[in-house]
């Protein structure tokens, strides 16, 4: 009776076995039904999913300390099931937010090494959460299998080697602003290079109080610049009012439309198809015949947008009739067909037409800086403007489409993608289109001759060795879904692609670009075909930097990145390359070349590549001078190679800021480039010189923007840089037609700086970082600098 008594006791001694708690700890502290979902419906609807935390079945409190043994195989079947470890029953702790923080998170303790298989595979369970998009719950999460987990180990160790500016963007650069008045740039954008040359940073925080001072010179340009901007305003408020239901007062003469009309159809057509030529050139003609028809309006406002886009190969002091520039007056047409936009398609009217004009309007808003930075904005709007008229669908699903239009909208509808990618590239923002929500086919290499709109049958395409006008955007548009994945990749919110998948990413990209300059010899004669080729190295180029800067940039964390250091530093030269004009080319004829684009994609991607080639050089400075000796001091062979090299890329920069201030407009466009180049120039000098690179880039901001007001007040390029002996090297980059007759054209607030600046100095340009940061006012504060 007694060993019955102490059995029972013993058997009570023995503590029960708990079942698990499947539901959240916040619907069973509030004892209410749990569906289990992460996070579930309960915390949803009481707008706590950030506390849906699901507990381990394991007590912490009895956790040993010490890794459990492991067990013999003839034990471990008789290890009942729900003694196993909560990470391998799958039933561990996840935050609906996807992260793990340690106050939430119950993690068993043991091994540094299974600590770490245990994070990664937690977080390798979230990303396939986060792929299916579905409600889980933890029942279904505790069977979930991992195919690759080494890859997955993988990823996260490359994530780790990227810097924390480029997985999280800088604060000071990429979030400028204040309450409403804010402004963000991804990392497509050149603020993330900027951020990384730490002697202009400095220069930012050291000097913020200098220019307080009324006898300074940032006094006087500040005072100089809101005179120029009043005006301005002045100029585009009268030029909505009095030129919207004017157009055809504003056509130039014929002889100065039929040239602008033939650079565009040399140029821009035979890059981005917007135009059925053989028709636009028949109304062309007509229209000049006094053959009048209804819908002149149309196509008047489809003429200045194209002088608008195309004007930008004159150079910008070109005057017409000896009164006002060519820039000026582009720039009006292109308030005038905005206005005209407005208040002639009204309501729900959406015709081809109006996303013809919208992509003409978009080119010359990138070919004149004309508030080009901001065009992701009208972008984004044509594409959903196209989608409503389903452009991006199949266009043979439509029964009474003729083969005609259908090319012709497959063509649009290519155009418009390719305008929203790099529109989202210079903004730092994701693409607007998903490839998954269009259908359309991509356009067929036809030459406009080809095309007659009552046509039975579709026309055959040409052979790939055949060039037409639309054999660059067929080509273009075969790379179309690798660069948008691209794009989303490095502007997404989190940067998680590994260093493998980039490469395997840059192996398609090359492949496509080699493909793609195949399609365009370089014996060529033919200007459109130049003109082609350089577009397509442009473009390809452009998203290779995209894709390896990153890495690029992070090359002091892991060593593993030198080939993407290579790679830009290879890709931005030819990007810088993509500036001049070829040596056959007279200084005073029009020459059809990237360099004389002056906003947009053209502008913030070569003053970009130069940004890139001035980190290069200042990392070589920090290389150099950490791997040299402190008792030598005789330059041997290698560094005699290094000096030679690098001086050739001061002579390099040196070409590029010269061309930056040749495309100076009378109204101040292109002054933002060359006054931050010449300070990261000035860095750069001084660096390679052993000297002080404050005082260097202190005394070149002050000579740039006295530069940049010379220049606004008309005294040409050419003679400025003449006045200033030694400072630039002979360049071959000119442009045509420079006229030395001052202007009295107002200045663009929209081109200085950025689109929300408002005062001048050498550290405006610092609105690039936040200023609080540096103990400085805000930037857009009107008491800043007040007078």
């Amino acid at each position: 009776m007694e060993d019955d008594h102490n059995q029972d006791d013993a058997l009570a001694s023995i503590p029960r076995r708990r079942r698990p708690a499947l539901s959240c700890t916040v619907c069973r502290r509030r004892k209410l039904k749990c569906d289990r979902a992460l996070p579930c419906g309960q915390c949803v609807r009481s707008k706590t999913p950030d506390l849906c935390v699901y507990s381990s079945l394991s007590n912490p409190s009895t956790t040993s300390s010490r890794p459990r043994p492991v067990a013999d195989s003839s034990d471990q079947g008789h290890v009942p099931s729900d003694r196993a470890s909560p990470v391998n029953s799958g039933l561990f702790v996840f935050d609906s937010k996807h992260q793990n923080p340690p106050s939430r998170v119950s993690k068993p303790k043991g091994r540094p090494d299974e600590l770490q298989e245990l994070r990664n595979r937690v977080r390798s369970l979230e990303q396939a959460l986060a792929r299916t998009g579905s409600a889980r719950t933890p029942e279904s999460l505790a069977y979930d299998s991992v195919p690759d987990f080494g890859m997955q180990m993988r990823m996260a160790l490359d994530n780790q080697d990227v810097t924390q500016e480029v997985r999280n963007l800088p604060e000071n650069a990429c979030f400028r602003g204040r309450n409403g008045r804010t402004r963000f740039r991804g990392r497509s954008s050149a603020e993330l290079t900027l951020s990384c040359l730490d002697d202009m940073a400095a220069y930012f925080a050291k000097n913020h109080h200098k220019m307080k001072s009324e006898s300074s010179e940032f006094h006087k340009m500040k005072k100089f610049r809101g005179e120029l901007r009043s005006r301005e305003k002045q100029y585009q408020q009268r030029a909505y009012q009095e030129r919207a239901c004017s157009l055809k007062e504003m056509l130039p003469p014929r002889n100065i439309a039929d040239e602008l009309l033939k650079l565009y159809l040399s140029t821009f057509e035979t890059t981005y198809r917007i135009l059925h030529v053989p028709t636009f050139l028949k109304q062309y003609d007509s229209y000049w015949a006094g053959e009048t028809t209804t819908s002149d309006q149309i196509f008047i406002a489809k003429l200045l947008a194209l002088m608008a886009a195309s004007s930008c190969y004159f150079s910008p002091a070109t005057k017409v009739n000896g009164t006002d520039t060519l820039h000026h007056i582009a720039v009006g047409w292109l308030l005038a067909v905005q206005s005209w936009m407005a208040s002639s398609f009204v309501g729900s009217t959406v015709k081809f037409d109006m996303l013809q004009i919208q992509c003409l309007l978009i080119l010359a808003r990138q070919a004149h800086a004309a508030d080009g930075d901001v065009v992701c904005i009208t972008s984004g709007s044509v594409v959903r403007t196209a989608m409503v008229m389903g452009m991006h669908r199949n266009p043979l699903r439509f029964s009474k489409m003729t083969h005609f239009w259908a090319e012709m909208r497959r063509r649009l509808w290519a155009t418009i993608l390719e305008l929203d990618l790099q529109a989202s590239i210079d903004s730092g923002m994701p693409p607007s289109i998903d490839l998954d929500q269009y259908d359309c086919d991509l356009p067929s290499n036809c030459d406009d001759a080809d095309l007659i709109e009552d046509m039975p049958e579709a026309p055959v395409p040409k052979g790939s060795e055949v060039l037409t006008r639309s054999t660059f955007l067929a080509v273009l548009s075969r790379s179309l879904p690798l660069r948008v994945r691209i794009a989303r990749a490095m502007n997404s919110l989190k940067f998680t692609l590994s260093y493998d998948e980039a490469l395997r990413l840059s192996e398609d990209l090359f492949q496509a670009f080699n493909g793609s300059l195949a399609h365009f010899p370089p014996k060529l004669d033919d200007d459109g075909s130049a003109f082609a080729r350089s577009f397509m190295s442009f473009v390809m180029q452009r998203f290779i930097l995209l894709l390896h800067r990153p890495f690029a940039l992070s090359i002091a964390l892991s060593p593993k990145f030198s080939y993407s250091r290579k790679v830009c530093m290879e890709s931005s030269l030819e990007m810088l390359y993509q500036l001049e004009l070829p040596e056959s080319a007279l200084l005073d004829q029009v020459h059809p070349c990237l360099g004389h684009l002056n906003g947009g994609m053209f502008r913030d991607e070569s003053f970009h590549s130069a940004l890139t080639v001035c980190a290069e050089l200042c990392l070589q400075t920090r290389e150099f001078s950490a791997s040299k000796p402190a008792q030598s001091f005789h330059a041997n062979s290698l560094n005699e190679l290094v000096r030679s090299q690098q001086n050739v890329l001061v002579r390099v920069l040196e070409r590029t800021l010269d061309t930056f201030g040749s495309r100076i407009s009378p109204k101040g466009n292109g002054c933002k480039g060359f006054v931050f180049l010449s300070m990261a120039l000035a860095s750069v000098k001084a660096r390679l010189g052993g000297e002080n690179p404050m005082k260097k880039i202190e005394e070149a901001s002050l000579r740039s923007i006295k530069m940049c007001e010379q220049v606004i007040c008309g005294v040409p390029w050419v003679d400025l840089r003449r006045q200033i002996e030694g400072e630039f090297v002979p360049s071959v980059t000119h442009t045509p037609d420079m006229s030395s007759a001052a202007s009295d054209v107002s200045f663009d607030p929209f081109s200085f700086f950025s689109s929300n600046s408002l005062d001048l100095s050498p550290l405006d340009f610092g609105n690039m970082f936040d200023a609080a940061d540096y103990k400085m006012p805000e930037l857009w504060d009107p008491n800043f600098l007040a007078i």
